[in-house]
């Protein structure tokens, strides 16, 4: 199956999308790599799965609809799961 998935470089999307990966689906992550916290993390969580020929990345906002035309452009999803959060909202 084909997913387009939001929030990948957070921890719950990432081991979402290896998990997938690891099944054999193609994958078009979606993150804003906003420096809530170390903006590092989310960059190696990110080369982990670009390890993966079945994964593709956009960095953009979810406010930003051309970035999200053009990562639905690319994953032609099935299944599309939104995981993306603001970090430390309180």
């Amino acid at each position: 199956m084909r997913y387009l998935i939001t929030g990948t470089a957070g921890f719950i999307g990432f081991h979402l999308v290896k998990r997938l990966l690891d099944e054999g689906h193609f994958v078009v992550g979606f993150d804003g790599m906003t420096p809530y916290y170390d903006v590092r993390l989310k960059e190696k969580r990110t080369a982990i799965l670009a390890r993966s020929n079945g994964f593709k990345f956009v960095t953009g906002m979810l406010e930003d609809k051309a970035a999200l035309d053009h990562a639905a452009e690319l994953a032609e999803p099935d299944v599309i799961v939104h995981l993306a959060a603001q970090a430390g909202v309180r």
